[in-house]
């Protein structure tokens, strides 16, 4: 067993746990770690444990991307086909400019990663080509993780969250579960976004370029992921190896992980979280956090100095090691 407390593996099966943290006043907040990658029963026992319940959820609207991973699809091919379209429009519209960005831009370290990548692909012609090339391509955006994660779904016989659990028809109507998360679409509604993107193609201020060149070094190491899982022969060998990357992610590395990871996809999500439960906890006696593994440590940390102690835990198999 671990000493990160949201996670549990012995060997066989890899869990998550969902902690409940009590104030003086009796409040009860349980944070309920999830895992995108599982089995199907998994998201079940989850949304069972929800109940009516209170209930802040993650669902990042990213509008670089003109598909969504809705429950229309249900497999790595169907992203694929759906996205292709819009991937092809947004590199013949840019493919120029990314060019000489990606020239001129990207720091040394990136490129050597970069070329590690490419070596990885050089003799490669499967679907991680596709989602590789769908990179480039798109600017290696964060929505190219969606892709990664249903690739690694699909070599390991698992299943995704975003298609196990319906955010289209199901959730919506349930008016306990509160989207909490970034919302791109509105923050540049009044954008005009092809004016923006060829500013940070062509002249992107300091802070956005440190920015993008995090999101694209964080892409190409999750490229690098998938392919090193695929080289694994097995199904059980690839649940194994996440398995172990979690576990090696969550504790000895973690700080690791989160400096190679860009800050709004963890510290600037974490603050919509933290805001949301200061304004629930005046009216409501228990709030469920669903959300990632990787940002429990940092909630966790905020709740305890609210004045929380945790009162108890709950334990859910994500999957069995043996397929």
């Amino acid at each position: 067993m671990t000493e990160f407390k949201f996670l549990d593996y012995d060997g066989k099966s890899l869990f998550t746990n969902c902690l409940v943290y009590q104030n003086e006043k009796k409040v009860q907040i349980h944070l309920l770690p999830v895992i995108h990658i599982g089995n199907t029963p998994y998201y079940s026992e989850l949304q069972n444990y929800i109940q009516d319940r209170i209930c802040l959820f993650e669902k990042l609207n990213l509008i670089t991307s003109d598909v969504d991973l809705k429950k229309s699809v249900s497999s790595l091919d169907d992203y694929l086909e759906l996205s292709a379209q819009g991937i092809e429009e947004f590199w013949d519209r840019y493919k120029k400019l990314l060019k000489k960005y990606y020239k001129k831009f990207l720091t040394g370290d990136i490129k050597s990663l970069w070329k590690m990548v490419k070596k990885e692909f050089k003799n490669v012609n499967d679907e991680s080509r596709t989602i590789y090339d769908n990179c480039v391509k798109s600017g290696f955006g964060i929505q190219n993780l969606c892709p990664i994660q249903l690739y690694l779904c699909k070599i390991m016989n698992l299943d995704h969250q975003m298609i196990a659990i319906d955010y289209v028809n199901d959730i919506p109507q349930r008016t306990n579960w509160i989207h909490t998360d970034l919302d791109l679409a509105k923050i540049t509604e009044n954008v005009n976004l092809n004016d923006l993107m060829e500013e940070i193609l062509i002249d992107p201020s300091p802070e956005i370029l440190e920015v993008t060149l995090q999101q694209i070094r964080f892409v190409l190491l999750n490229i690098l992921v998938m392919r090193r899982f695929k080289k694994s022969p097995e199904a059980s060998k690839r649940r194994e190896l996440l398995a172990d990357d979690l576990i090696q992610g969550l504790t000895q590395e973690f700080k690791e992980v989160i400096k190679n990871t860009p800050d709004y996809l963890i510290d600037n999500r974490n603050s919509l979280v933290e805001d949301k439960i200061l304004n629930l906890i005046r009216d409501h006696e228990e709030i469920v956090v669903f959300y990632g593994l990787a940002h429990m440590r940092a909630l966790e940390g905020f709740l305890l100095k609210q004045g929380f102690n945790l009162i108890s835990k709950q334990s859910f198999k994500v999957f069995k090691i043996e397929d």
